[in-house]
């Protein structure tokens, strides 16, 4: 992990980031001291785990995440360098079978085949236009 000067605050960034690309650029400028890819926003789940693996050769070892916390908490456990898992409150679990629970601040990612988000279809009938 990289040595912050004396009163440097450590930066959680590259939530809006689009491409591994923009993800190196941060990373070689050692502009972000946590990476933050959004499985949502980099292209899906190779690219996030090829940004995951690039900051580990960095040395940027804590890899946080951005929304879509029912797919992040499977990335984090499958990567070495994972840290913080950001959950949002949008409400989602009402409309996912088995949602990700979370426990004295803890996620524990569902023992589930691939991805285990199921969409709740009968829950979201009501919305249907």
């Amino acid at each position: 992990m990289r040595i912050l000067r004396e009163g440097a605050l450590p930066v959680a960034t590259d939530e809006n980031l689009h491409t591994i690309y923009e993800f190196q650029k941060m990373m070689a400028a050692s502009v972000v001291s946590f990476p933050e890819p959004d499985v949502s926003n980099c292209g899906g789940i190779t690219p996030w785990l090829k940004v995951a693996h690039m900051a580990e050769a960095f040395n940027l070892l804590p890899v946080t995440t951005h929304g879509v916390h029912e797919l992040h908490v499977h990335l984090l456990a499958a990567i070495p360098n994972a840290s913080y898992l950001e959950a949002h409150g949008f409400g989602l679990e009402a409309f996912i079978h088995e949602p990700v629970g979370i426990e004295d601040g803890f996620a524990t990612a569902p023992d589930r085949l691939r991805h285990g988000v199921e969409f709740n279809w009968h829950a979201l009938e009501a919305y249907r236009v």
